[in-house]
Formats: C-alpha cells, sequence, structure tokens
C-alpha cells in the first residue's frame, strides 16, 4: 500500500515538473509581430501556420501595405490593429517598395540608431489579375476552371477601363480579332486603403499609358499606394467604387456578379480563383472570378495568363545587387513596370526587417523562418499553392548570403555581432 502510494506521489511529481517546465517554456517562446500586404496574407499565414510554435508565436496582421511599411518604419503595432504595448514590430510586408525618402529618414533617425539597418527584400514573385464579373464573351486562353475563353485585354484597353475614359465594353477593343466586344457599361472596383496591390498596377498604368489627342488614358497614371487621392484627387469617375482591402474588393466583385452588374477590378491570384491558386486559404476557390489574359505590347500577338510562372519571366531579366552594392535596400527590389516578356502586370511582395533585434531567440526564430520561406520545398509549394512563385533562383542565393547568414562577407546579416552591439541593441 505504502509502495503504491509513493509511485502515485512519484507520478504526481512528474507530472507537476513536466506541466511547470512546460509553462517555462512557453513563456520563453518570443512572440514576433508583423503585419501589412493583404495580397500576400493567405500565403504568409499558412507558412506562419506550418512553421509552428515551438520556436516563436508569429502573428501576422493583414492592413494593406501603407500600414504595413508606417507599422514597421515607426515600430508602431497600433498601424496594425494592436495595443501598443504589442511592440516591438518585428518585420513587415508590403507589395511596394519604401521610397528613397522613407529609407533615408529611417537611417537617419533614431530607430535606426538603436535598432540597427533597415533590410528589405523581395518575398515572392506575383501577377495582379484583371478579375472581371458579367463580361462579354472572350476569345482568349483560360485563366479560370471550367471556363472556355478569357477576356483578352491589352494596355489601350487596361488605360482606358482604368482612367474612366472606356465606360462600355462596346468601347474595349478585343485584341485577338480587332473588334469591339459586345454592349454593356463597366463598373470599377479600386481600392480605398493604402495598397502595394494598387501600387503594382499603376506602376503598369503609369510606364504604357497616354494622353492627349491620340493617347489611350483619360488621366497620366503615376506609381502609387492611393488610387483615388492621387491618380483622381478631383474624384473618383462616376463608374468607379472603392473597398478596403483584397478581400474587399473580391466581395464587391461577387456582390455585383450576383447583381448582375458588369465589373473589372485588380487582385493577386489567390484571391480570385482555383485554377490560379489551386490551395489558396482565402477563398479563391469560393470567389471562383473569371480573370483577364493580357497582351504584353513588347510580345504581342499572344494572350498571357497570369500565373506565377508568366509574373517570373515577367522578372528574368533582373537579377540582385551584388558586392558593395547590396547594401543599398532600394537595389533589391526588381522594377519590371513594363517587363520585356511574361505577364505584364509582375512584381515581388517584399518583407521589411531589422538588422538586429534585442530579443535573441526571435532573432534566431525570425531567420529559421526565413530560410525555411526561401529555401524550404514544402513552403514553396504554399507559395505556388497560392498563385505565386518564389524569388528568382539568383535573388534567393543572395538573400541567404548576405541576410541569413555572412557568407558574402558583407556583414549584413541579421545579428551581425560586429554590427549589433551597443549602442544598436535592436528593436
Amino acid at each position: 500500500m505504502k509502495s503504491s502510494k509513493r509511485m502515485l506521489c512519484q507520478a504526481v511529481a512528474v507530472a507537476l515538473s513536466v506541466m511547470a517546465a512546460s509553462a517555462v517554456m512557453a513563456q520563453s517562446v518570443p512572440a514576433l509581430v508583423g503585419g501589412g500586404s493583404s495580397l500576400v496574407a493567405p500565403s504568409i499565414g499558412a507558412e506562419i501556420a506550418a512553421f509552428g510554435t515551438s520556436q516563436a508565436n508569429i502573428s501576422y496582421s493583414s492592413v494593406g501595405s501603407g500600414k504595413g511599411q508606417a507599422g514597421f518604419l515607426n515600430n508602431d503595432p497600433t498601424q496594425f490593429g494592436l495595443p501598443a504595448s504589442a511592440a516591438p514590430v518585428d518585420f513587415a510586408n508590403s507589395d511596394s517598395a519604401l521610397s528613397t525618402t522613407q529609407l533615408n529618414s529611417y537611417a537617419s533617425g533614431a530607430l535606426s540608431a538603436v535598432d540597427g539597418p533597415l533590410i528589405e527584400v523581395p518575398y515572392i514573385v506575383t501577377p495582379i489579375t484583371i478579375p472581371l464579373v458579367n463580361a462579354p464573351v472572350g476569345t482568349g486562353p483560360q485563366t479560370t476552371t471550367g471556363q472556355a475563353h478569357s477576356v483578352a485585354l491589352n494596355d489601350a484597353d487596361l488605360c482606358g477601363i482604368f482612367s474612366g475614359k472606356l465606360t462600355n465594353w462596346n468601347q474595349v477593343i478585343n485584341p485577338d480579332n480587332n473588334s469591339a466586344y459586345a454592349a454593356g457599361p463597366i463598373t470599377v472596383v479600386v481600392r480605398q486603403d493604402s495598397s502595394g496591390t494598387t501600387d503594382l498596377l499603376t506602376r503598369h498604368l503609369a510606364a504604357v499609358c497616354t494622353t492627349g489627342a491620340s493617347g489611350n488614358s483619360a488621366i497620366a497614371f503615376t506609381e502609387t499606394q492611393t488610387f483615388a487621392a492621387t491618380e483622381f484627387a478631383a474624384g473618383l469617375p462616376a463608374n468607379f467604387v472603392q473597398a478596403s482591402g483584397s478581400s474587399g474588393v473580391a466581395n464587391q466583385l461577387k456582390t455585383f456578379a450576383t447583381a448582375g452588374t458588369a465589373a473589372v477590378g485588380y487582385l493577386s491570384p489567390d484571391y480570385t480563383n482555383s485554377f490560379l491558386a489551386p490551395s489558396s486559404t482565402a477563398p479563391a476557390a469560393s470567389n471562383a472570378l473569371p480573370v483577364a489574359s493580357l497582351v504584353n505590347a513588347n510580345n504581342p500577338g499572344t494572350d498571357v495568363v497570369p500565373t506565377y510562372a508568366n509574373a517570373s519571366l515577367a522578372l528574368s531579366n533582373y537579377a540582385p545587387p551584388i558586392a558593395a552594392n547590396a547594401s543599398y535596400q532600394a537595389q533589391w527590389i526588381p522594377n519590371a513596370a513594363a517587363p520585356a516578356s511574361g505577364y505584364p502586370i509582375s512584381g515581388t511582395s517584399n518583407i521589411i526587417l531589422s538588422q538586429c533585434y534585442a530579443n535573441s531567440a526571435a532573432q534566431s526564430a525570425l531567420v529559421n523562418f526565413l530560410n525555411n520561406h526561401y529555401t524550404g520545398a514544402s513552403f514553396a509549394s504554399i507559395i505556388h499553392g497560392n498563385g505565386f512563385d518564389t524569388v528568382p533562383a539568383s535573388y534567393q542565393t543572395a538573400i541567404v548570403a548576405n541576410f541569413l547568414s555572412n557568407t558574402s562577407g558583407n556583414y549584413l546579416d541579421i545579428g551581425d555581432s560586429g554590427i549589433c552591439t551597443a549602442p544598436v541593441t535592436g528593436r
């Protein structure tokens, strides 16, 4: 009897020890706070789930690229809808590159003096699709599950539609046969919030749209995150409506589809359909939005589908900076405004990081997560399943060599002991 009681007591003691150890481990696992781009949110959310919580509790807030940039640059988690006490902001994702002004301001500011240099590198490659509902019958290649033909558009069509110059489908010329599409008014859905998806779209439009008597656009586009405030400061055209976030645009298009309203918008593939994003954790399959095929003006005669392979083809002529140039953050982001080949509206969604982190466990977990992202086959499968591509091999090699290790010898790696030393303690 005494022996049984002794064994029971020992078992209870062991159980309590395990519970106590688990509690200590749970307390020692750091939180990693990130947020920004809604474009990449479903993909990075799936990556975070796959990474697990043994090394860190990683959170990501889908608030748009503009708030992602502001949250990181000001170390302000309230931009992510979090309390100020949730600081530090460990990383952010943005589909638009930081401007020279933003980079210079951060480098000369108080945060950089303590947190160390900023890192900005491509995270994924993405096309920006042109979803459309209740559109005319097209002649282009398949872009949606169960579809025979997509609506084909060229740059003149895009410039006319997104500038408000073309408001009816019978004004839009099918580049496959040079004939106007069947008549029907067009409603255009644009982002209301500060958006990197808007930035990638307007970057292309700024490069290919022209104004004047022989122009294809009603306005001169500039690359911007804010469609209404920048492109249409005097007010949006009457046939335009606004929605917030990628999910907001997708939901508005679905509402128009049900109502029988012909509408056009712009989205990353993970919010469109399962043909382009077969395993997106966003409702791509249930959205089932048809998207246009586009003609690349540099390769006329072919309608290009917005697959991740065609997006990567558009970036194939770009390479990462080398040697001393690797320290210039702006040179890491390719600018394929009017690519020589591939899908014409393509670019990268980028991740913004600090070189130094005060919490060594958080730093280690972040580096391990990024190694999984850039080199892991399972993470590549998540990226492809959301309609994105991994960064080109040259970028992958350079990012690992410069920022996730110091095999480059450039001393840009996260946590470099020569850089991350007092007074640079890290964020």
